[in-house]
């Protein structure tokens, strides 16, 4: 099997969301520290509802095909059923098999949109420990 499936190159090639939010109500940054992939995600949430995402960074295929994959997923979704996303909907979402050398990449959207929404309610971030802890389980 590929390492990358057609969708994943498709989303590389022309990626969704890659564009400022007009006034977004949280943005969030974050970095793959094994990499150093990097997503800023910004989010503009109005009663409740993701009513814009968009995205800019820099990095790997997986990592930047992914945010475009999530956040092109988000848009419209609630804040609450965003922030419930788990690593074992990025896995189906992705759609490729994920060695533990490629988790960082693959989590990198993830870990960004859990950490917005966590922002947006005032929560501690999420770490990477406990993002790959959620994974394991």
């Amino acid at each position: 099997m590929d390492l990358y499936a057609e969708n994943i190159l498709e989303h590389h090639r022309h990626p969704r969301c890659k564009t400022p939010v007009t006034k977004p109500t949280v943005t969030h940054a974050e970095q793959n520290p094994a990499c150093g992939d990097a997503v800023t995600l910004e989010l503009t949430i109005k009663n409740g509802t993701i009513s814009a995402a968009g995205w800019n960074g820099g990095g790997c295929v997986l990592s930047q095909a992914g945010i475009s994959m999530l956040l092109e997923k988000i848009s419209g979704m609630s804040v609450k059923d965003a922030a419930a996303f788990s690593p074992k909907d990025m896995r189906a979402l992705l759609g490729v098999p994920l060695t533990t050398r490629r988790l960082q990449c693959a989590f990198l959207p993830l870990l960004a949109l859990r950490n917005a929404t966590r922002k947006h309610r005032d929560e501690p971030p999420l770490t990477w420990a406990e993002l790959l802890e959620e994974d394991s389980q």
